[in-house]
């Protein structure tokens, strides 16, 4: 028996988004490679499994028990640790990070000494601030953060790599792509070090070699939107060809009554500590289903059906407005996911994850 709610995905379209990110990489005009980004799915090993399927070589997450999982279904993938590593969890990188995304000088200090330790030698991506003032160390100072990694054991200096439009919203340009290539040149000049990988970004540095404005060089992006959801995230704009609805969320109508549309009585704080503000659009039908802020951002969902209006919600209902449809107890609403959407109820325990 079905169980819900649960977020119905499905194998052939995942597929397809693969291949269409295959084959555009391999038309490029310059060696360019792509690593699929599993953090929004938790790793999943159904996803997983068909990422590995078609071929995959590396996947990247920011959580080392993602890449833990990762690593029990293929121990031949290599895994890239998307955020910087956290002291307490060095050995554990050491073990299922095959690469790094770095930038403080005492984190691979002390993954050089774990790698030492274990007889291994670990790969890190010096991350670049260009703008978005996440992680990233300041331009001018990457020949000195460069003289320091070489002088490290066990540590492989493979590139360098920059994120745009996660915190600050800065959008990948070809100017900040070329800071990049222009980097990778003074590294080469002062330092007699070549790095192989220069990482451009997420999702939103797709749109550049889309089109046609990612220069030369820039060899590598990390993309889970653009994959699981069809988008990139420059503007939030539906990439052609590819499937924005491989994952479709529903939910089940536990009540349906007749109730008017502003509350009754005196008004305090809802149960997250807000007042919110009603629309009297008088008496109507709405129908309650059992999902919940705890579950998804209900703000963030879109029903398939243009019936039906949220109204709301708790940390375990969701109010909705279902105007002249006649639901019943026991009906699925269907919705469409977004990023948000998708991040929060792959890691909700209480929703079902189900291959359509």
């Amino acid at each position: 028996m079905a169980k819900f709610p649960r977020l119905l995905w499905s194998e052939s379209k995942l597929r397809d988004n693969m291949r269409y990110l295959n084959n555009l990489f391999s038309s490029c005009a310059w060696p360019i490679a792509w690593t699929p980004v599993t953090k929004a799915t938790c790793a999943h090993p159904d996803i997983v499994k068909v990422l590995l399927s078609e071929g995959v070589a590396e996947i990247a997450d920011s959580r080392i028990e993602n890449l833990k999982q990762v690593k029990s279904l293929s121990s031949a993938c290599r895994t890239l640790l998307l955020r910087l590593p956290g002291l307490h969890e060095i050995t554990d990188v050491i073990q299922y990070a095959d690469t790094s995304l770095v930038s403080e000088q005492t984190t691979i200090a002390r993954l050089s000494d774990a790698a030492k330790a274990a007889g291994v030698r670990h790969r890190i991506i010096l991350m670049v601030e260009l703008g978005d003032l996440r992680e990233g160390v300041l331009p001018q100072h990457v020949l000195e953060r460069g003289r320091f990694i070489l002088q490290q054991e066990n540590i492989d200096w493979c590139g360098i790599g920059t994120n745009l439009t996660c915190y600050g919203g800065i959008l990948p340009t070809r100017e900040k792509m070329t800071q990049l290539l222009d980097l990778k040149a003074s590294i080469a000049r002062e330092l007699g070090h070549v790095v192989d990988v220069v990482s451009g970004g997420n999702s939103s540095s797709l749109s550049l070699l889309l089109d046609g404005n990612m220069p030369a060089g820039i060899s590598h992006l990390r993309l889970g939107e653009a994959l699981l959801l069809g988008r990139e995230t420059a503007q939030g704009g539906q990439i052609a060809g590819m499937h924005g609805d491989i994952f479709t969320l529903e939910a089940e109508v536990i009540e349906v009554q007749v109730k008017g549309s502003v509350p009754e009585g005196e008004r305090g704080m809802d149960a997250f500590g807000k007042t919110p503000e009603f629309e009297d659009i008088g008496d109507h039908t709405r129908a309650i289903l059992a999902i919940g802020k705890q579950d998804v951002p209900i703000e963030e969902l879109v029903p398939l059906d243009d019936n039906v209006r949220i109204l709301g919600g708790s940390s375990d209902h969701m109010i909705l407005d279902v105007g002249s449809d006649a639901v019943r107890v026991g009906d699925i609403v269907a919705f469409r996911v977004s990023y948000p959407v998708l991040l929060q109820a792959m890691t909700s325990p209480y929703v079902a994850k189900t291959r359509a």
